[in-house]
C-alpha cells in the first residue's frame, strides 16, 4: 500500500498502469507488438477475476514515450507504472516500473492471486511453452524469403499438442499464460503470412482451427487484438516481397479489419470428423460382441476325430505292442485343437481394442464470435487509452465509443465520431 493510504477499501487495490506500442498507421489505436498483446491479455484476465486490481492501459508512440517514464527506462514496451500495491512479501512497490520481460513476469506473479494458470513457472505452461518455443522464429524465417517446410513443422508439432490435450486451450479450459504468449503470435502467422507468402495454415490442422476458433470467442483475445492492417505493416521491412493484398487509398482512412472467421468446410471437417469416428467406434463394438460366438466349434471338432479309423493297420498285425502307437496317435490328435484356436484367440483380441475406438473426444460446441474490436481514445499527455470498443453503423456515419472499464466497475472514454 501506498503512503497516502486512507484505510478505506481502495488500500488493498493493485493499482497500476500498462503503456503499449501505439499503432503504425493511425499513432492511437492498439499496435501489433505481440509482446504487448501477450501481457494486454494477461492484464485483462487477472481484472477479471481478482477484484483487488485497478489498471489502466495506454497506447504511446514507440519514438515519443511519456515524460513520466524514468532515465532507466529499456527503450522496451511494454511497461509497467505501479501508482499503489504490495508484492507477495508486503514490500511497497508503489512508484517502481517494469520494462523487460523477465521483470514483467515477475510483476504480474507478484499480483496474481487467483490465476496460477497465468503463472510462467506452472508446470503446465512450461511443457506448452516448449512445444511453441520456436514457432514465430521459423515464422519470420519464412516471411524472409525461407521455405514453408520449417514452419509447417513447428504447426504440425503444435497440432498434435492440442489434439493430445483434453482441453480447450493449451494447458486448460481457460486462457493460461502459454495461450497469451501463443495467440498474437498465431494470428501473425494467420494474417501476415497469407498478405506476404500466401500462405494458410492447413486446413489438415484442424485442432489448431479449432483452437483458434474457441479463442475467437474469448474477450480477452478479442479486445487486446490489433488490426489486419497493422499486423501487415508490421512485416512491411522484414518480409522477402510486398504484401499480396494492398491498402485502398489512405490507410489512415481505411476502415480496420480483424480477421476472426473460420472457414466453414474447416468446420464442418471438425465436427464432422468427430461425429463420423464415434460412430464408426460405435459398428466396431457391435462387431466385437459377435466375435465370440463361434468359440464353442473348435473344442467339439477333436471330439469327433478322436475314433478315427487311421490306428486299423497296426491292428492287422495282431501286436500287442504296437497299442501303444495307438494311444500316441490319439494324443497327438487333440494337440491340433489348440492350433485352430490361437487364430480365433487372436482374432478376438484384435476385436478388442476396436471396441475402445468409440471413446472419441465430444463435438466441439460452435458459437458465433462476437463484434471486432476497435479500440481508441485521447489521454491526457497524448497518450490513449484503450479498452474494449463497440461500433455502431447508421447510414455513412460511424460512430466509435471507447471506454475504459476497471474491474471496481469505473469507466473511463469518449466518443469520437467520424465521416
Amino acid at each position: 500500500m501506498s503512503g497516502n493510504d486512507t484505510g478505506d477499501g481502495d488500500a488493498q487495490m493493485q493499482k497500476f498502469e500498462l503503456y503499449i506500442k501505439a499503432s503504425a498507421i493511425d499513432k492511437e489505436t492498439k499496435g501489433s507488438c505481440p509482446i504487448c498483446q501477450q501481457f494486454f491479455m494477461i492484464t485483462c484476465l487477472l481484472g477479471e477475476n481478482q477484484d483487488d486490481i485497478d489498471f489502466k492501459v495506454f497506447t504511446v508512440q514507440a519514438d515519443c514515450p511519456p515524460k513520466n517514464f524514468a532515465s532507466g527506462w529499456s527503450k522496451k514496451y511494454p511497461v509497467v507504472m505501479v501508482n499503489s500495491g504490495r508484492n507477495k512479501a508486503g514490500q511497497d512497490i508503489s512508484g517502481m516500473m517494469y520494462d523487460t520481460f523477465e521483470d514483467l513476469e515477475i510483476f504480474f506473479a507478484s499480483i496474481n492471486k487467483e490465476c496460477p494458470e497465468l503463472k510462467s513457472a506452472n508446470a503446465p505452461n512450461q511443457s506448452a511453452m516448449a512445444v511453441v518455443g520456436n514457432l514465430y522464429k521459423y515464422f519470420n524465417h519464412f516471411i524472409a524469403g525461407q521455405p514453408e517446410k520449417a514452419l509447417v513443422g513447428e504447426l504440425r508439432k503444435l497440432n498434435e499438442y492440442l489434439e493430445s490435450q483434453d482441453t480447450k486451450f493449451m494447458v486448460d479450459n481457460v486462457l493460461s499464460f502459454s495461450d497469451c504468449h501463443l495467440l498474437p503470435r498465431l494470428q501473425h502467422i494467420r494474417v501476415a503470412g497469407k498478405a506476404y507468402r500466401d500462405f494458410d495454415i492447413p486446413k489438415e490442422f484442424t485442432y489448431i482451427w479449432r483452437y483458434l476458433k474457441n479463442a475467437y470467442e474469448q474477450d480477452a483475445f478479442k479486445s487486446t487484438m490489433p488490426s489486419d492492417q497493422d499486423i501487415i505493416k508490421n512485416y512491411e521491412k522484414k518480409a522477402c516481397n510486398v504484401p499480396k493484398v494492398k491498402s485502398k487509398g489512405n490507410p489512415t482512412l481505411e476502415k480496420f479489419t480483424y480477421l476472426m472467421d473460420v472457414p466453414e468446410d474447416i468446420l464442418e471437417t471438425i465436427y464432422n470428423g468427430t461425429s463420423a469416428s464415434s460412430d464408426g467406434g460405435a459398428t466396431q463394438v457391435e462387431e466385437a460382441e459377435v466375435a465370440p460366438v463361434p468359440e464353442p466349434t473348435p473344442e467339439v471338432e477333436p471330439e469327433q476325430r478322436e475314433p478315427s479309423p487311421e490306428p486299423e493297420p497296426p491292428v492287422e498285425a495282431e501286436q500287442e505292442p504296437e497299442a501303444a502307437p495307438v494311444e500316441q496317435q490319439q494324443q497327438e490328435e487333440p494337440e491340433a485343437a489348440p492350433v485352430e484356436q490361437q487364430p480365433q484367440q487372436q482374432e478376438e483380441e484384435e476385436l478388442e481394442p476396436t471396441a475402445a475406438e468409440q471413446h472419441q473426444e465430444p463435438e466441439p460446441t460452435a458459437v458465433e464470435p462476437s463484434e471486432e474490436p476497435q479500440t481508441g481514445g485521447t489521454g491526457d499527455g497524448g497518450l490513449e487509452e484503450t479498452s474494449i470498443t463497440t461500433t455502431t453503423t447508421e447510414g455513412t456515419d460511424t460512430t466509435e465509443k471507447i471506454a475504459s472499464s476497471a474491474p471496481n466497475g469505473d469507466v473511463q472514454g469518449q466518443v469520437e465520431a467520424a465521416q
